[in-house]
C-alpha cells in the first residue's frame, strides 16, 4: 500500500500534473526494446558521484528501472519494486533504478530524502541531464527507445533481456514474471498472473501499434492552444537579451519558429539546428522562456548565451508567485492576466514543454510539434506556406491537406436540468475496462465520487492526478472513485485505458455503453452539459455534493467527502474554502462573452450533439 502524502505534497503534485497538456501528437519513433535483445551497455551517477556501468552486473539478474523524481506512477511503484528485491536479494537480483529525463539537483534531492526508504534499490541518475547538451541522448531514450515512464527491464545473466514492462499497477506481477523469465524461482500463482497481465499489455500495445501504422498520426498539429492554423498569432512581448523589449510583430517578413520553455526545458539546441537549417529560407527562431524567475533566467543566460544561434526572449511576467514565494489564487489571477502563454492557453491549461509553435511571414499560425521529429514538421510547415525547400529540406512524407484543418466544432446540446443535491442518485448500467457489465449500485454501502468525464476532455484529463491521489489518500474510510467516460466512443475509451490507466490505479474506470447518445446516464439521468462534474454519493446512495470543473492545485473535492461523513484534515477543508473564495472571485469578474465556462469560471469541457 503507497502512503498517504501530506497535504503540501498533495497539492503540489495535483497542481504540477494539471497543468500540463499535450499540443502535438505522438511521433513516429524507434520501438522498445523487447525480449530477445542485448541490453545496451551505459553509464549513470550514484548520489556520492560513483560511476555505474549496467556492464558492472554482468553475471546478475538486473531489474533495469528507469525513473524520474516527477512521476508519480513511478514512485508509486517503488514500494513493490523494493518488495521484490528483498525477497530475491540472495538469488543474484540486482535493482539498478535509474533516475532519467530528469535534473541531477531534484535526484539528488529526492534520494537524500526518500532513498532511504527503499535501501534494496541501487539509485543513480544519468548524467545526460534534462538540460544538457546531451539530454536528447540519455540512455532510456536512444538506447533503450523508451517513450513513458516507469519502463523496467528484467535483464538476464547473460545480458539479454528478459521482459520489458512500462507503468505500474497495485496487483502488477510482470517484474516477478519477467524474473521468473531470467531464471529466477518465483511463486507459481504470481508468475502465471504476472505472464497474463504481460501478455494482455502486449496485445494492447500491438493494437496501438497498428493503429498508428493504418493512420499515421501527422509530425504536427493545427493548433497551438486556442489558435488554430491560418489564425493570426496573438502579438506578445518578450525581453531580448540586451535588456532590451522585442514583439512578436517586429519580426513580420520571416518566418518564425517559438520554442518554449522554463530553465530546464527550453529546447536550445533543436532551435540552433532550426535556426542553422532553415536560415536561409528566412527563418527565425525565437527562444521563450516562461514561467521562471529573473535570477534563474540570468543564470541560464550567462552559462548559455554564447552558444546561442537564435534570438532568446524572458517573458518578464516570471513565475505565478507571491512576494512570499508562495503560489496564491491573487499571485496566480494577476500573472494569468499579464503571462505570454496565457495569450494562447487559458485556465488551467499549458503546453507539454518544451514546445513548438511556427508562423509565417504575415504572423499566421502554421502548426506546432514536438522536437523529436522537428525536420519533417518543419518541412511539411515550410512547404505549406509556399516555401520552395531544397531536396535535403524536404519531408519524407509529405502530408494530405486536410492535415492542416481543424473540425468545427459541434453545437452544444440543449441545456438540461442537473440533478439536485439531496436526490438518490439514479442508478445506471457501465462497462468496465475488461468488457464486463457494472452498476452504479454495485458500490451501495460505499462512499462513491462519480466522475463524469471524456478521453477528449483537456481539464478531465488535467484533473485525473488529483483525482487518483484522493481515491489513495481516502481509500481506507470506504472511499471509492468511479471515473465514468462519457460522450465518448467504446474504442477511445479502450485506447486511452490501454496507454494511461497504469497512472492512475486506485481509480475505477468503465464507460457508458450509450456512448454518445444522448440517452447517456450524465445528460438523461445526472443533467450534465460540461465536464469534468463530480458527485458525492454517500452509502445510502444519496447525492450529498457536486464538484463542476476543476482547477490545478484545488481541493474542493477533497472537501466535498466531509459532507459524506469522510475525515478530511482542517488544513484541507481551509484550503477548500479559499478554493471556494478564488472561484467566486473569478465568477464575480467574469465576462459575460465567455459562455462555455462552468459557475466560477471554471474549466469545463461543453458537451456535443455526438461528444467530443
Amino acid at each position: 500500500m503507497k502512503p498517504n502524502l501530506g497535504l503540501a505534497a498533495r497539492l503540489f503534485a495535483a497542481a504540477a500534473l494539471a497543468s500540463i497538456s499535450p499540443v502535438v501528437l505522438a511521433q513516429a519513433e524507434p520501438a522498445l526494446l523487447q525480449q530477445g535483445a542485448k541490453a545496451p551497455d551505459f553509464v549513470s551517477l550514484t548520489l556520492a558521484g560513483k560511476e555505474v556501468r549496467l556492464a558492472d552486473y554482468a553475471g546478475k539478474v538486473v531489474v533495469l528501472d528507469f525513473w524520474a523524481t516527477w512521476c508519480g506512477p513511478c514512485i508509486a511503484s517503488f514500494p513493490h519494486v523494493e518488495a521484490v528485491a528483498k525477497a530475491h536479494q540472495n538469488d543474484g537480483v540486482v535493482v539498478l533504478a535509474v533516475c532519467t529525463s530528469d535534473t541531477r539537483a531534484k535526484f539528488e534531492e529526492w534520494v537524500k530524502t526518500k532513498g532511504a526508504e527503499y535501501p534494496n534499490l541501487v539509485f543513480t541518475c544519468d548524467p545526460k541531464e534534462r538540460g544538457s547538451d546531451e539530454f536528447e541522448q540519455r540512455a532510456s531514450q536512444a538506447l533503450y527507445h523508451v517513450k513513458g515512464i516507469p519502463t523496467k527491464f528484467v535483464i538476464g545473466k547473460d545480458g539479454i533481456i528478459a521482459m520489458a514492462m512500462v507503468g505500474h499497477t497495485d496487483d502488477d506481477a510482470r517484474l516477478e514474471a519477467g524474473l521468473a523469465r531470467a531464471g529466477i524461482q518465483v511463486e507459481v500463482a504470481t508468475k502465471a498472473r504476472g505472464e497474463e497481465q504481460a501478455a494482455a499489455s502486449a496485445a494492447k500495445a500491438a493494437a496501438e501499434a497498428k493503429r498508428l501504422a493504418d493512420n499515421p498520426p501527422p509530425p504536427f498539429y493545427p493548433t497551438f492552444g486556442s489558435i488554430k492554423h491560418g489564425e493570426p498569432m496573438p502579438d506578445f512581448t518578450l525581453v531580448g537579451t540586451d535588456g532590451k523589449e522585442f514583439t512578436l510583430s517586429s519580426l513580420r517578413g520571416k518566418h518564425v519558429v517559438i520554442g518554449w520553455g522554463w530553465e530546464d526545458a527550453l529546447p536550445r539546441q533543436v532551435l540552433n539546428e532550426i535556426q542553422t537549417t532553415y536560415a536561409a529560407y528566412g527563418v527565425q527562431c525565437v527562444g521563450a522562456m516562461v514561467m521562471t524567475d529573473r535570477t534563474t533566467y540570468d543564470s541560464w543566460l550567462q552559462k548559455y548565451e554564447a552558444d546561442l544561434k537564435f534570438q532568446m526572449g524572458y517573458d518578464p511576467a516570471g513565475k505565478a508567485t507571491a512576494a512570499s514565494g508562495a503560489t496564491t489564487d491573487e499571485s496566480r489571477a494577476a500573472w494569468d492576466k499579464v503571462a505570454v502563454i496565457r495569450k494562447f492557453f487559458k485556465g488551467n491549461m499549458l503546453p507539454a514543454m518544451p514546445a513548438f509553435v511556427a508562423c509565417d511571414q504575415d504572423g499566421e499560425m502554421l502548426g506546432s510539434f514536438s522536437g523529436r521529429n522537428w525536420q519533417e514538421a518543419m518541412g511539411n510547415l515550410l512547404l505549406r506556406s509556399g516555401v520552395p525547400l531544397e531536396a535535403a529540406h524536404r519531408p519524407k512524407v509529405v502530408v494530405k491537406p486536410e492535415a492542416f484543418v481543424v473540425p468545427a466544432p459541434r453545437a452544444p446540446e440543449a441545456k438540461v436540468e442537473r440533478i439536485e443535491v439531496g436526490a438518490m442518485a439514479p442508478d445506471f448500467a457501465m462497462v468496465t475496462t475488461d468488457g464486463k457489465a457494472m452498476k452504479l449500485s454495485d458500490y451501495r454501502g460505499k462512499i462513491v465520487v462519480l466522475d463524469f468525464w471524456a478521453t477528449w476532455c483537456g481539464p478531465c484529463v488535467a484533473a485525473m492526478p488529483h483525482v487518483q491521489e484522493l481515491a489513495d489518500h481516502y481509500r481506507d474510510q470506504g472511499v471509492v472513485v468511479l471515473a465514468s467516460c462519457t460522450s465518448d466512443e467504446r474504442k477511445k475509451f479502450d485506447d486511452w485505458v490501454a496507454q494511461r490507466t497504469q497512472e492512475f490505479p486506485d481509480v475505477v474506470f468503465a464507460i457508458d455503453p450509450q456512448e454518445k447518445s444522448q440517452e447517456r446516464a450524465s445528460r438523461k439521468l445526472y443533467g450534465v452539459s460540461g465536464i469534468p462534474q463530480q458527485f458525492v454519493i454517500d452509502k445510502d446512495g444519496k447525492i450529498v455534493a457536486e464538484v463542476s470543473g476543476y482547477m490545478k492545485g484545488e481541493v474542493l473535492l477533497d472537501a466535498a467527502l466531509a459532507k459524506a461523513g469522510v475525515k478530511v484534515e482542517d488544513a484541507v477543508l481551509e484550503q477548500a474554502k479559499k478554493d471556494q473564495s478564488g472561484r467566486d472571485a473569478r465568477k464575480s469578474e467574469s465576462k459575460p462573452a465567455m459562455p462555455l465556462k462552468a459557475p466560477g469560471s471554471v474549466p469545463m469541457k461543453p458537451l456535443t450533439p455526438g461528444g467530443g
